[in-house]
C-alpha cells in the first residue's frame, strides 16, 4: 500500500482492442494486455499470436472468430509486476459494454492494490481509447500524479470520437451484433451502414449505397468535429481506400496529421474485412473540474 505522502512515477496499462499501432509504443510508458481471439478451437492472443495478414485470410475464407476479453489473472500479473517495481497504475479499457475487459481489470486491480490502480471506461474502443492512453502516457512522462493523470483522462472520454464505414453487415451477424434478417436485408440492397461509437455502445448513422459517398460523408463527419487533436484512419484489407480517405480528412484542418493503421482483430472480428473508419480526439472542450 502506498504511504502517506509518497508519489510514484505511473506507468499505463491498456488492453489490445485499443488498436494501438506497435510503434507508437515505443519508449512509452504503456502495457498492453492482449484479449484473445478463438478459431476453430485454436486460441490466439490479440496482436501477438496472429499477424492482421492472416486474420483478414481467415475471415474472407468463412472461418468466424471468438473474441474474449483477458483473464483476471492476465491482469492481477501485470499489475503486481508494475507495483512491485515502484510504479502506479492508470489503466485505460474498451467500453464495459463492448467487452467485459473493464470487468476483469477491475478485479485484479482489487486483488493487488486497488488504492495504486486508476481505473478508466473509455467508453469507446480502437484508438477511440488508444489516443486516451497515449494522452496519458505523455502526461505520465512528464511525470503527473497518479489522480491528476485519472482525472485528466476521465475528462477526456468526452473528447473521443470513432465513425465507420461497414462494407457488409455479414460479420456483425455471424459475431451475434446484428439479426440474420437485418443482415440480409442490408446485403440484398447493398447499403453501407455508417455507425458510431457513442456512449459505450455501436450506434447507427446512416446508411448510404456506395464507397465514395461512405468516403464523403466520413470526412463531413470528421470537418463537423474540427478541430482535431489526434485523427488516425483505421481499417480492415482495404489499404488503398484508407490511405485516400486519411488524406481527404487532412483537408479539413491545417496542418493536421493522419496516420494509416490496421484494426486489430478483436474489433475486425465485427467489423469484416472492408470496414474503414476514423477515430480521435477533438481539441478538449471540457474544463477541469
Amino acid at each position: 500500500m502506498t504511504a502517506p505522502g509518497m508519489r510514484h512515477p505511473v506507468h499505463v496499462v491498456t488492453d489490445s482492442a485499443a488498436d494501438i499501432p506497435p510503434a507508437m509504443l515505443d519508449g512509452r510508458p504503456i502495457s498492453v494486455v492482449p484479449l484473445t481471439v478463438e478459431v476453430e478451437g485454436t486460441v490466439y492472443r490479440d496482436g501477438i499470436d496472429l499477424s492482421r495478414e492472416d486474420f483478414l485470410a481467415m475471415l474472407r475464407a468463412g472461418r468466424q472468430p471468438r473474441t474474449s476479453q483477458p483473464s483476471v489473472g492476465a491482469f492481477r500479473e501485470v499489475y503486481a509486476d508494475l507495483i512491485g517495481s515502484g510504479f502506479d497504475v492508470v489503466a485505460v479499457h474498451i467500453a464495459t459494454g463492448l467487452s467485459g475487459t473493464f470487468n476483469a481489470s477491475r478485479a485484479a486491480a482489487e486483488a493487488v492494490d486497488p488504492v495504486r490502480v486508476r481505473l478508466i471506461d473509455t467508453r469507446t474502443v480502437s484508438m477511440g481509447t488508444g489516443w486516451l492512453a497515449l494522452e496519458a502516457a505523455e502526461a505520465a512522462t512528464r511525470g503527473d500524479a497518479l489522480d491528476a493523470i485519472a482525472a485528466m483522462v476521465q475528462r477526456r472520454t468526452a473528447d473521443q470520437r470513432v465513425y465507420a464505414a461497414i462494407e457488409t453487415l455479414e460479420y456483425l451477424q455471424r459475431g451475434g451484433r446484428i439479426g440474420r434478417s437485418a443482415a440480409f436485408l442490408g446485403s440484398a440492397l447493398r447499403i453501407k451502414p455508417l455507425v458510431e461509437v457513442r456512449d459505450g455502445a455501436v450506434e447507427p448513422l446512416e446508411r448510404v449505397r456506395t464507397s465514395r459517398r461512405a468516403l464523403e460523408r466520413l470526412v463531413a463527419l470528421a470537418a463537423a468535429q474540427v478541430p482535431w487533436e489526434h485523427l488516425m484512419v483505421l481499417h480492415v484489407g482495404v489499404e488503398a481506400t484508407a490511405r485516400d480517405l486519411a488524406e481527404r480528412a487532412a483537408g479539413i484542418q491545417p496542418g493536421l496529421d493522419v496516420p494509416v493503421s490496421s484494426l486489430g482483430t478483436v474489433v475486425g472480428t465485427y467489423g469484416g474485412p472492408g470496414i474503414v473508419g476514423l477515430a480521435g480526439l477533438v481539441r478538449s472542450r471540457s474544463a477541469p473540474a
